[in-house]
Order: structure tokens, then sequence, then C-alpha cells
């Protein structure tokens, strides 16, 4: 017994010289917070008989979300930090980002995903950069996200280049290092059965000039194709009040033929603080060698943005899609043709 108390007196005095080093002063924070964007929407040449379709959705720039963040300081210039963000759909309350077979670095999950925007924990250094892991935006979308005038839409009648860049992936090991005002950035994303991915940035941002160049490699799950995107734009603030931004992508494939140019322009004008008007044009160009031979979709929309408060806003919108030739038929239009849109939608954060 007297053995027993001795050694546990020396594995007491031995903790007592190692808790020092678990005991440094550090801060820490953790962040609820959310959006939650309800649209109603007017869409014709919905059906099958070109027929009108009115409906209660999410939002038409961003989607509705919850979420939780957090930091803590790990002291020298480094952080650890997670985000934890889901994706709601408030016209029902049901989850997001669903994905109906595993391809392209994504599971299959055809109910939505408990955290499908985003799903990582990382750690950054003031003098090594930012490593995350986990579901993650791809490079491309970041990137893209940079020189339209509201990002990267949330609703397919309006969005294109997110349509073949992908916008998240699972398993991704994501690296960024900024260099003055030049950001580099890389991601691998690993298969586990699901298709592997690869991305590379680099982005300027300089006074009134951004520019961004971006690749990204999208393999299928089956290992025989991978999509290949490649894309570069600009965004230029013309003065206080206006900023515009350009955009040019193009999608190949190792295995397809298919072919797609991607050219989009657009403007935001404030015409006030609490008012933001934005105007934006999109022409995707489909080659001849594509399933469907060649063809043409011609996206066009304006808005008006006005807050009511810091948190809250209401915005209307209109758009005008045009499908001519063999492009693929989105899912959003009935025939092929024309489609005109019309939502407005209100917007609360917290």
């Amino acid at each position: 017994m007297q053995h027993f108390k001795k050694a546990a007196m020396r594995s007491m005095a031995g903790l007592a010289l190692v808790a020092p080093a678990f005991t440094f002063a550090q801060t820490s924070s953790q962040t609820l917070y959310g959006i939650m964007d309800v649209t109603v929407r007017h869409a014709s040449n919905a059906g099958a008989n070109r027929g009108g379709l009115t409906t209660v959705g999410d939002g038409l720039f961003g989607g509705s979300r919850l979420g939780f963040k957090g930091t803590e300081d790990l002291g020298g210039g480094t952080r650890a930090f997670y985000v934890l963000e889901m994706g709601i759909d408030p016209s029902t309350g049901l989850a997001q980002q669903s994905t109906a077979t595993a391809n392209y670095g994504q599971v299959a999950s055809a109910a939505g995903r408990a955290f499908g925007r985003e799903s990582l924990v990382g750690v950054s250094s003031e003098a090594l950069g930012v490593l995350t892991l986990g579901r993650q935006y791809t490079l491309a979308h970041q990137a893209a996200a940079r020189i339209q005038p509201m990002g990267n839409p949330n609703i397919d009648a309006i969005t294109v280049l997110s349509n073949h860049h992908m916008a998240r992936q699972d398993n991704m090991i994501k690296y960024a290092k900024e260099l003055g005002p030049v950001t580099l950035a890389g991601s691998v994303t690993l298969s586990e059965g699901n298709g592997r991915g690869s991305g590379l940035s680099a982005t300027y941002a300089g006074g009134p000039f951004e520019a961004v160049a971006y690749g990204q490699n999208l393999s299928a799950a089956t290992g025989g194709e991978t999509r290949n995107i490649r894309g570069a734009g600009v965004a230029y603030r013309i003065s206080t009040d206006w900023k515009a931004f350009l955009a040019y992508m193009e999608r190949s494939h190792e295995i397809s033929l298919q072919r797609n140019k991607v050219a989009s322009i657009g403007v935001n004008y404030s015409v006030t603080p609490l008012l933001t008007l934005t105007a934006s044009y999109t022409q995707d160009r489909q080659n001849a060698f594509a399933a469907n031979g060649s063809g043409t979709r011609k996206v066009a929309w304006v808005s008006a943005d006005y807050y009511l408060s810091k948190r809250t806003d209401v915005y209307a919108e209109v758009d005008r899609n045009r499908i001519d030739g063999g492009y693929v038929l989105p899912a959003f239009m009935g025939t092929r043709g024309s489609q005109t849109g019309v939502t407005v939608g209100l917007r609360h954060r917290f």
C-alpha cells in the first residue's frame, strides 16, 4: 500500500508539471446564425403544355440556412475553427442539398443533408495560411461568386456557372494562402467511392479591381469520365455607386465530346444606401458534338433589392430564359423556347 501511495504521488507531481501546457489563456467564440429567405415566383412555360406555375420557395440569390460556427485562438496568430451549416427549404422546412446518386465527389443523399451547405473544421495561421477539411465549396464556386453581380444565384432559372462547376464536394482537403493582394488556393477531393476532384484558383484584389482565374476537375464515381472547368473574370468598382462584372468559363470532358462556353456580364447600381439595382446577361453555347447537338441558352434578369433594416430586405426580380437548338432543356422549363419569370422575396438574417 505504501508503494502504491508513493507511485500515485509521483504521478500527480508529473501531471502538475504537464498541466500548465493545457491551461494557457485562450479565447473562443461560438455563433448561431442563419438566413430565412422566402420567395413567391410565377413562371411561364413551366409545364409540358407551356402553362404557367406559381410557387412559394427558397431564396432567389442565396439559400435559407441555419448555421453554427466557432473559433478558438491557439496563440501565435493561429486559430482553430469549424462551420456546420444546413440548407432549409423555408416553404416546407425540409433539408436541402440532396444528391440522387453518388457521383462527382458527393455521396448519395436523396433526402437531403443535415449540414449540406458546409461541414468542416480547419486551422489558420497568419504565416502558413488556411487548411480546411470536410464538405466544402469548390474553388470554382468561390471564384465564380466574385465575378457575378449577386454571386452565384440560388435558383436554376438564373444560374448557369454553378450548374457546370458544382457548388460543393464531400471529403475535401483545401488550402489557401494570401500573398499580399494575391490569394492562391488548391483543393483535393478524395473519392471514397463517390468520384474524385481537384481545383486551383488565383485571386487578385487591389483597390477597385478584382481578378480571378480557376480550374476545377470533377471525376465520376465510376472513374471513367472527368469534367474539366476552366474560368476567369474580373470585377471593377467604377465608382461608389457602380460595380461591373465580367466572367468566362469553359466546360469540357475527357470522354464526352460536349463542350460549353459561357460568358456573363453584369452590373450593380446603388441608387441609395438602402436600394440596389442589378442587371445580368449570360450566354451558354453548347457545341455540335453534344448528345443533342449544338444549342444556346440565353439568360437575362434585372432586380431591385431594398433594405428595410440592417437585417431585413425585400426584393423583386424579372428574368427571361431562351433555349435554342439542341441545348439540354432545363428542368424548370416545360418546352423549348422562352420562359419569363417574376419573383418577389422577403429575407431576414439572424
